[in-house]
């Protein structure tokens, strides 16, 4: 029985935790820097959705009875709605269904049912602790208590699922142990809540599919419909662009949205416009490592390893394949770390390096281009079974109707990707 330390208790640690449990062979330690989810007051003001497409829903489904909990919590989308000031919005319908799920509860899902499964003897969970330094020669895990109590934790292997901040991440770079390369995307975002449906009940906005809108200069809104008739979303601009810096009262920016998001205008109040103002403005951190272990003990996973733009939607899609990934590895080379972990890093490498050109330069910022993407989603998918030489499918496609890898996905679509980036430059 080999003992396992997962640092971090998101949906990368945690599904990894099940995948090796359902192996018979290991003993795991969760260790998680915030507080016990279970416990602590969960605020739908305070989080964000989880696109779950099928690269992730398929390592989800290999633990018997995840998937159906998960189904429980969240909202099936069919497409996306691109809305417009005027008309009716476009509709682009997707053959493969994603599951719109609330952070929060994705992880309490995963949680919950790890502790249901596996005994104490077997799995156990600390929260409020958080690892500030590992001694490899040791094999052991320095934590602390939030309150300032101090110790250590023997493993015989260790897994960094600790999220783009990693602290397992930084000891292993500081030691030069792995090379890792990090950078702010150039867009940041406000969190945004509105009601689906208008106090009034006169507008119900669709509850299956995610929303969407180009506001111009750059300034673009996402909204995922939630089980409880809320759509949770972002703003996303330019840092040197905030539409909402010269506002000074919830009234002036009830009525931005209201000129610039027509759509939305039925269903958001005045208390809705209070909380996004106080929202921070919040960046988002993107890491790139040159391999995702380290000797014959530790592994790294999710953010920490690859965390990307959240454009594509498929950060936690890949953190989530990561763990299906290494067990088949462990599979591969029977729960051999030695042989695993290099193999593992060899096979998924490419994939996440894909997956960061991918997420950067999927959505063009042009305007020429962004009509170009329209188009060709929604015109030129109709024309495709007459012209395919025309109407190549776009990366976003490949994507969400495939399950091609990244790298794949990345190596048929390198002309759009190339042309978006230039433009971006120019």
């Amino acid at each position: 029985m080999q003992k396992v330390i997962i640092i971090g208790s998101g949906p990368a640690g945690l599904l990894l935790a099940h995948y090796l449990l359902s192996r018979g062979n290991y003993q795991v330690e969760i260790y998680e820097s915030r507080l016990d989810p279970r416990l602590a007051e969960q605020s739908n003001q305070r989080t964000f959705p989880i696109a779950l497409q099928s690269r992730g829903l398929n390592a989800i489904e290999q633990i018997v009875g995840l998937k159906v909990a998960l189904a429980k919590k969240g909202v099936w989308s069919q497409g996306i709605l691109i809305h417009r000031k005027q008309g009716k919005p476009r509709q682009i319908n997707r053959k493969m269904p994603t599951l719109l799920i609330d952070r929060n509860q994705l992880n309490l899902v995963l949680l919950e049912n790890l502790l249901e499964k596996h005994s104490r003897e077997l799995v156990t969970v600390k929260f409020d602790c958080s690892c500030v330094d590992i001694n490899l020669e040791s094999h052991e895990a320095i934590l602390d208590h939030n309150n300032g109590e101090r110790f250590t934790a023997k493993y015989d292997r260790l897994v960094g699922a600790d999220g783009v901040r990693s602290q397992v991440r930084e000891v292993l770079s500081a030691r030069g142990d792995i090379q890792c390369q990090q950078d702010f995307i150039p867009d940041v975002y406000k969190s945004l809540h509105v009601p689906r449906i208008a106090p009034d009940k006169t507008v119900e906005l669709a509850g299956n599919y995610l929303h969407t809108s180009t506001l111009g200069k750059g300034i673009r809104l996402v909204l995922a419909p939630q089980p409880d008739d809320w759509l949770h979303g972002t703003l996303i601009f330019s840092p040197d662009n905030n539409p909402l810096e010269n506002c000074t009262t919830d009234e002036e920016v009830l009525a931005y949205f209201q000129e610039n998001t027509p759509f939305i205008k039925p269903v958001m109040r005045l208390e809705d416009v209070a909380v996004l103002r106080q929202n921070p403005v919040s960046k988002i951190l993107t890491v790139k490592c040159d391999r995702m272990h380290v000797g014959d003990r530790i592994l790294l996973v999710g953010d920490g390893a690859h965390a990307v733009s959240p454009s594509i939607g498929q950060g936690c899609n890949a953190s989530l394949q990561d763990a299906q990934v290494f067990s088949q590895c462990l599979a591969r080379y029977e729960d051999k770390w030695e042989e695993a972990l290099p193999a593992f890093t060899a096979e998924r490498l490419s994939d996440v390096h894909a997956l960061r050109e991918l997420s950067d330069y999927t959505f063009p910022r042009s305007k020429p281009m962004m009509l170009e993407f329209v188009f060709r989603l929604t015109i030129g998918k109709k024309l495709r079974p007459w012209f395919p030489l025309l109407t190549n499918p776009l990366p976003m496609e490949l994507i969400m109707e495939s399950e091609l890898p990244y790298s794949e996905v990345l190596k048929q679509s390198q002309g759009w990707i190339n042309r978006v980036r230039e433009s971006m430059q120019n």
